[in-house]
C-alpha cells in the first residue's frame, strides 16, 4: 500500500540520516576538541539533558496519544457491536414476517460494515483520512437507508407502535456509532508534531555524535552506529 511504502521510506531516511549525523557530530566534536581543548565543553551535558529530555517528553506524549486514540476506536467497535445486538433483539418485537424481514436487513447491513473494515484500505496523506472502498461504503449506506425506511414504514400500524418506540432509537444509536467510528478514523496528531519528532531525532543524533567525541574509545555499538571500522 502507498501509506506503508511511505512509512518505510521515511523510517529508512531517518535511520540513514541518524547514522550520517552521528558520524558528522563525532567529526565536529573531535575537531572542536583539538581546537579548543576540553574546557569549552563544560555546558554540553546541560544542553544534552535539555534536548534529550524534550525529545523524550515529545515522544512519550505522542505514543500516549496514539494509544488513547487506539483505545477509543476499540471502544467504538464494542459499542457498535452492542448497538447492533440491541437493535436486532428489538426488531423481533415487530413479530411475524415483518420482524424477520427487518432482522434480515439488519444482518445485511452489519455484514456490509464488517466487510468494509476487513477490506484492504489505504491512508490518504494529504486528506489525513482512511481511504475505504467507495463501492462498499455506498453499499452500506444503501442498506442503512433501506433498513431505516422499512422500519419507519411499519410504524403507522397500531400494533407496531410499541415496537417502533423501542426499535427506532436502537437503530439510530447503531447508525450514530458508525458515524463516530468514521470521525475517529480522522483523529491524528497535528503535522507539526511529526516534523518536530523527525527534526529532534536527527538533532539528537548530531548531538550524540558530538558527545561521543569526548571518550577516547568506543564500544562496537557506537562504532557501528558512527559508521567506523572496528
Amino acid at each position: 500500500m502507498i501509506f506503508m511504502s511511505f512509512a518505510v521510506a521515511i523510517a529508512a531516511v531517518f535511520f540513514v540520516g541518524s547514522l550520517i549525523l552521528l558520524r558528522l557530530g563525532q567529526y565536529l566534536g573531535l575537531r572542536y576538541r583539538k581546537r579548543n581543548g576540553t574546557e569549552g565543553t563544560g555546558g554540553l551535558a546541560t544542553v544534552e539533558a535539555a534536548i534529550f529530555g524534550l525529545m523524550g517528553l515529545l515522544l512519550a506524549f505522542t505514543i500516549a496519544g496514539a494509544l488513547q486514540r487506539f483505545d477509543d476506536r476499540r471502544q467504538l467497535v464494542i459499542q457498535e457491536a452492542t448497538a447492533a445486538t440491541t437493535a436486532y433483539d428489538r426488531l423481533a418485537l415487530f413479530g411475524g414476517d415483518d420482524g424477520s424481514r427487518l432482522q434480515s436487513s439488519l444482518k445485511e447491513y452489519v455484514h456490509a460494515r464488517v466487510d468494509l473494515y476487513r477490506m484492504a484500505h489505504d491512508f490518504l496523506l494529504l486528506q489525513r483520512a482512511e481511504d475505504f472502498s467507495d463501492q462498499q461504503e455506498k453499499k452500506g449506506l444503501e442498506l442503512k437507508n433501506q433498513l431505516w425506511d422499512a422500519a419507519v414504514a411499519s410504524c403507522p400500524q397500531p400494533n407496531y407502535r410499541p415496537a417502533c418506540a423501542l426499535s427506532l432509537p436502537a437503530l439510530n444509536s447503531l447508525f450514530e456509532v458508525a458515524r463516530q467510528r468514521a470521525g475517529a478514523a480522522e483523529k491524528h496528531p497535528p503535522q507539526i508534531i511529526y516534523f518536530m519528532l523527525f527534526g529532534f531525532g536527527l538533532g539528537c543524533s548530531l548531538l550524540a555524535g558530538f558527545g561521543m567525541a569526548a571518550s577516547a574509545g568506543h564500544s562496537w555499538i557506537h562504532t557501528w552506529c558512527s559508521l567506523q571500522e572496528p
